[in-house]
């Protein structure tokens, strides 16, 4: 027989009342023999204890692994940088990139303005050229007795060659109107926007490109925290990862939650505020108040999840347990302090009005006086009556 079972026993048989006048009337049962508390047992719970944070830092490439700090689990503050992936490669990018930046600001730059000056000293003197034939073109046709030798000598007829002539001023001046249109850009700020933006812009999106490949090879912390290594770093020898490999873990321990599936339905009935998580640690057991609900999906449906928040002042006696699952319980915190009466000794009294009035009947015909305050996992909470 267990010795949760003599317990009981004994407390049954120091906890009956004074006698049964008949046979068949209940008995009755004095409740100030059992134990007064403000909390009220529910449930035992299988639950995970959570950081406020956590975040698994992986490998971004692959290559060769070398670690900046120790080997060990350690406290880091944000943007600390453990170590990096083929970092003698990405210092010689890096002072590329440097010499890319000074090239752009001292040599494509310079460049590119001096090209421009070219193109705009080659359209002036085209537009120079055309309107010299065009003057010469409207003075041959403005007096063509002046320029008949010239029209002699070609064989052909006087009207063949105005019309020509007009043909030709015609397609200088289009060609003029071009050369122009083609110089005001070129002088143009527009031009200047455009095609430095696009110099710059070529230039920005190599160093964005490098960038992300510098975030990818170093593994730079993200949050103050605590870190443990996953990876199985050898030192002292070459150790190469692959890009997608679990290096390391950081927890924000700043603040400690018990995360408990809801599994009873009737456990939703209780007021969340009044709820309580009691979890062991090394120095005893630390108690967890009621914050937030959430849910998560599980096997295709919804599981819903009470979260509980410890006092800070206690997270470290709960270090160990943030690894895998642990064991707690939950408590109800009473509205008043109540006796905590066994629920088999109370129905082994009187199964008969249990079945019919449940567990407020069976108080009030078993403890005269009593009334029926809260039911727990293995208790009833009672109360006595108020005049």
């Amino acid at each position: 027989m267990s010795a949760f079972r003599i317990s009981l026993i004994f407390l049954f048989s120091f906890s009956i009342g004074l006698a049964q006048t008949k046979k068949n009337r209940s008995q009755t049962l004095n409740p100030t023999g059992f134990k007064e508390s403000d909390r009220l047992l529910i449930g035992k719970v299988s639950l995970k204890v959570t950081p406020l944070r956590e975040y698994k830092m992986k490998a971004g490439s692959t290559g060769l692994f070398e670690l900046e700090v120790p080997y060990k689990s350690a406290s880091f503050k944000l943007g600390d940088r453990l170590g990096g992936i083929d970092t003698a490669r990405l210092e010689i990018d890096q002072e590329l990139m440097r010499l890319s930046e000074s090239m752009l600001k001292e040599k494509d730059i310079p460049q590119w303005h001096l090209q421009r000056r070219s193109q705009i000293e080659q359209f002036e003197n085209q537009l120079a050229k055309i309107e010299g034939e065009r003057s010469l073109a409207e003075q041959m046709l403005a007096n063509p007795e002046k320029y008949r030798e010239l029209f002699q000598s070609s064989n052909r007829a006087d009207v063949n060659q105005t019309e020509e002539l007009k043909t030709y001023l015609k397609t200088l001046s289009t060609h003029e109107q071009q050369v122009k249109e083609m110089l005001i850009f070129v002088e143009s700020e527009r031009k200047e926007e455009l095609e430095l933006g696009e110099l710059k812009k070529k230039f920005e999106l190599r160093k964005m490109q490098f960038d992300m490949r510098m975030q990818e090879a170093y593994l730079t912390v993200p949050f103050d925290g605590e870190l443990d290594f996953l990876f199985p770093y050898v030192e002292g020898e070459k150790n190469y990862i692959q890009a997608g490999m679990d290096v390391a873990i950081l927890r924000d321990l700043r603040e400690l939650n018990g995360q408990v599936p809801i599994m009873d339905p009737d456990w939703r009935l209780y007021p969340k505020n009044r709820l309580e998580l009691e979890v062991k640690s090394p120095r005893g057991n630390i108690v967890g108040k009621y914050s937030k609900s959430t849910s998560k999906e599980v096997s295709g449906g919804d599981e819903l999840i009470y979260s509980f928040k410890f006092d800070p002042q206690d997270n470290l006696a709960l270090k160990n347990q943030l690894r895998g699952r642990t064991d707690g319980t939950i408590y109800l915190r009473l509205i008043k302090p109540a006796h905590m009466v066994p629920k088999f000794l109370l129905v082994s009294l009187n199964p008969e009005i249990f079945r019919r009035d449940g567990w407020s009947g069976l108080v009030e015909d078993v403890c005269s006086g009593y009334e029926l305050l809260d039911v727990g996992l293995y208790s009833i909470a009672i109360t006595k009556m108020a005049k």
